[in-house]
């Protein structure tokens, strides 16, 4: 089946970015870059098309507004670390590492300060490349940077006090997984059992749960 314009234009933005990315060790599968960390742990940037047809999903009030995504791209980020995906996610993978595989997950546009998601014209021409190459370094490599350890990823769930990244997983939970892989299952059982109290679903409290018991940390009752 052949690509269609709006696949080729994003080929050709991957394809002039790839220098860049590859120079910070970045290596590529698809829409999809991976880098490796000394600790283990797997970065991950990917270029996300627009949509093409919501129609079969959407009702006909967001119609317009989602229709304008056709002919656009995003970049997301993220931060596998095997552990936490062992236990809380898709299972550990042991070859290519896909952004919704992470832990920890952003776009972009949210690392860069901004309140709105940034959606650009797939287009390979200078302005594009500049602004999203220039976006990548002064803010997407550094966010990448800052989860490059699992010390780091503790000291950031631990420290911050602004909005976690909207599509991460919980902060207690991953920072639990962490630490009852360290054998700190005191501090994990705390983490985990503040998250039961606080859930308002009922079926993520019982996840966390059996999550605790998956970790060896026991009952969180009592």
């Amino acid at each position: 089946m052949p690509k269609s314009d709006h696949a080729r234009a994003v080929d050709g933005i991957q394809h002039a970015l790839r220098p860049f990315l590859r120079e910070h060790g970045f290596t590529s599968r698809g829409r999809t870059f991976n880098r490796r960390t000394e600790d283990g742990l797997t970065q991950v940037v990917n270029f996300q098309m627009g949509r093409a047809d919501f129609r079969s999903t959407t009702s006909t009030f967001f119609l317009w507004l989602l229709g304008s995504m056709q002919g656009r791209f995003t970049i997301n980020l993220g931060v596998y670390v095997p552990e936490v995906a062992r236990y809380h996610g898709t299972g550990e993978i042991d070859s290519w590492i896909q952004e919704s595989h992470c832990c920890v997950r952003a776009r972009l546009s949210e690392v860069s300060g901004g309140k709105q998601d940034i959606w650009w014209k797939a287009r390979a021409d200078e302005a594009v490349l500049h602004e999203v190459r220039h976006r990548l370094e002064r803010d997407g490599l550094p966010f990448l940077a800052r989860y490059a350890t699992r010390d780091r990823i503790l000291a950031e769930l631990r420290d911050r006090s602004e909005r976690f990244c909207a599509a991460s997983s919980p902060p207690r939970i991953v920072m639990a997984i962490l630490l009852a892989e360290r054998g700190q299952k005191d501090q994990a059982r705390e983490l985990l059992a503040r998250q039961a109290l606080e859930a308002r679903n009922p079926r993520h409290r019982d996840y966390v749960r059996r999550l605790a018991m998956e970790l060896g940390i026991g009952s969180l009752d009592g």
